[in-house]
């Protein structure tokens, strides 16, 4: 190097390395946001979790590409950023980590790794640049944005799936449970409610299930292609009263035959068991089974074919999917039910307990129906008709789940005491409220052994009740289980009232959170609330503040950082080389 030739000094390569690192990230988390509206997901985890590495991972490729970099060190850095998420999902699949580990822990080693290839490779990242053909100011304006929206972006997405992505997680003790024995009556219409492998929403099943058995005179079986334990939403385990063969053996030994089919919303099962699943509700079609769905249970029952050509309804969130999906069929908003004759289709969640009502009445009578829906403190039943309901779409105020799901400052491990006695729609009412209608909590089924609900279910608990500490809170439903003090120390109660199981669950969201996230599960619910009483905070003004308060000081950060680079550039910058004066080369 000569006297005159310009010198990098350290600080400014220190500048170029953490520059081009938040390039990568920028052009990562792009690369995730932007292909991840396109790709759709599978629905299974371990899936889920390398398309999303492979999002960032092709993000950041395209840049370096632009910056110039090699093929060799471009594959290199996307080795860093894959690697971390495929070697903790090995001890995932084995049921050794959660999801939620598996997500922070993953992220967490894919930055590390991605900062040790730069050092690695340091020659490379301090001193290969590229210009582009775009003004310095803009890409400084660009970048602060976009690490003003890094940080609440983040942890949107580790809240997110950290709470909610395990819903329907299977447990992975592989627990073995036998049903609580039924006594069949061959006198009495038999009702066959199906469930899959992969899960099924609770409040779906558990909603016409209650309506129906507690009437004592329908036959009541949960049933399912040959799993033994499915999980219903929030993590609530329930074993099946028997496989589609132990009851075509049970009808057949008392010379019976299946009267109807209940099919709630499933979770996606793979291409072996869907078929198996609908294979036997076609046969049971055919036999006069009368077939209902309930709520995207319409999904399982379309993919039989079955809707093709007639009128039918689902969960208004889900009907411009099921139209694109299945165009065959007449899709319906605004009724509670289709029924349209050997085929009865409800409307979201809870409309299930209209669509029990009405099963009621084609299998017995008018008078058994009404009775179940006092008995279940249901309002709204619509003797012999379906009632209309609202035509319901996505609205501002329903951004409440997103902040909810992203930035929740309440209780969000909540335990659930399972008591022996409890009933269906009591156990649903805490299931599914807090996690998939409302979106504030993750739950988790709590108890010492199996239990036997009201109607003859059995539920199995995935912790002991001496871990209840853990939780943030401990909810005990059930009004037997409050009127009997059954709950473990410090539980509370959630139903210590006669009145239909989601009013006081509906209150307690609230009250514990805010008003306006009790209206979206309502809404979420299909389930009108004009005469519950529902006060409290008007809005979740704590999981707003959060990410406006991020989005400031990062952008503060970025723009102190910024300064304070272009200074330290500036001091590091080579001296300017004066020309000496001609009278002193003449003289030299």
């Amino acid at each position: 190097m000569t006297a005159h030739e310009p010198r990098t000094g350290k600080a400014r390569l220190v500048g170029r390395f953490l520059w081009h690192y938040a390039e990568m990230t920028i052009a990562m988390l792009l690369g995730m946001l932007l292909l991840g509206m396109v790709v759709p997901k599978t629905g299974r985890f371990g899936l889920d979790t390398l398309i999303m590495a492979a999002n960032m991972t092709i993000g950041m490729s395209v840049w370096m590409a632009v910056r110039r970099h090699s093929r060799p060190r471009i594959a290199e850095m996307g080795l860093a950023m894959i690697v971390p998420f495929v070697i903790l999902l090995v001890p995932y699949w084995f049921g050794a980590v959660s999801q939620m580990l598996v997500m922070s822990l993953g992220h967490t080693l894919m930055f590390v790794a991605m900062a040790l290839v730069m050092v690695w490779r340091h020659e490379e990242y301090t001193h290969h640049h590229h210009k582009l053909p775009v003004r310095p100011k803009w890409i400084w304006r660009a970048t602060v944005v976009l690490i003003a929206l890094l940080p609440a972006a983040a942890i949107s997405a580790t809240n997110t799936i950290g709470r909610f992505a395990d819903r329907y997680e299977a447990r992975t003790d592989h627990v073995t449970v036998d049903p609580t024995p039924k006594q069949h009556d061959p006198s009495k219409p038999t009702v066959a409610f199906v469930v899959g492998s992969k899960g099924a929403n609770v409040a779906d099943l558990l909603g016409p299930y209650d309506v129906l058995a507690g009437t004592g005179r329908v036959n009541t079986y949960v049933v399912s292609a040959g799993a033994r334990l499915v999980t219903l939403t929030g993590g609530l385990d329930i074993v099946p009263d028997m496989t589609f063969d132990e009851l075509g053996q049970l009808l057949r030994n008392n010379g019976d035959k299946l009267d109807a089919v209940v099919i709630p919303a499933e979770q996606e099962m793979d291409a072996t068991e869907l078929a198996s699943v609908t294979g036997w509700i076609r046969r049971q079609y055919t036999d006069g089974a009368l077939t209902v769905s309930v709520c995207a249970g319409a999904r399982t029952l379309a993919a039989t074919g079955l809707l093709d050509g007639r009128p039918a309804t689902s969960h208004w969130l889900r009907l411009s999917g099921l139209q694109n999906d299945f165009p065959k069929v007449n899709w319906e908003r605004g009724v509670r039910y289709v029924d349209d004759g050997n085929i009865i289709t409800a409307a979201g969640v809870l409309s299930g307990v209209d669509g029990g009502l009405r099963i009621l009445e084609r299998l017995t009578d008018a008078d058994t129906a009404r009775q179940a829906a006092n008995r279940v403190h249901w309002r709204y039943y619509s003797p012999g008709s379906s009632a209309r309901i609202p035509e319901n779409s996505l609205q501002w105020a329903d951004f409440v789940a997103p902040l909810n799901t992203s930035y929740q400052t309440g209780p969000t491990t909540v335990g659930v005491q399972l008591v022996d006695g409890t009933d269906e729609l009591e156990l649903a009412s805490a299931f599914v409220s807090y996690t998939e209608q409302a979106m504030v909590a993750r739950t988790v089924a709590v108890g010492d052994a199996p239990i036997r609900s009201k109607h003859g279910l059995t539920f199995v608990p995935r912790t002991k009740i001496a871990a209840a500490g853990d939780f943030e809170r401990l909810l005990v439903p059930g009004l037997d289980a409050a009127r009997q003090h059954a709950g473990a120390p410090g539980g509370e109660y959630l139903h210590q009232a006669d009145e239909f199981a989601f009013d006081p669950v509906l209150r307690d969201i609230a009250r514990t959170y805010d008003v306006a996230t009790a209206h979206f599960a309502a809404k979420t619910l299909e389930y009108p609330v004009m005469d519950v009483q529902l006060t409290g905070q008007d809005w979740p003004w704590g999981p707003t503040i959060v990410p406006i308060a991020l989005i400031l000081v990062s952008a503060g950060v970025a723009i102190t950082g910024g300064i304070v680079f272009r200074r330290i550039r500036a001091k590091s910058a080579p001296a300017p080389t004066i020309p000496a004066p001609m009278g002193e080369l003449v003289h030299s």
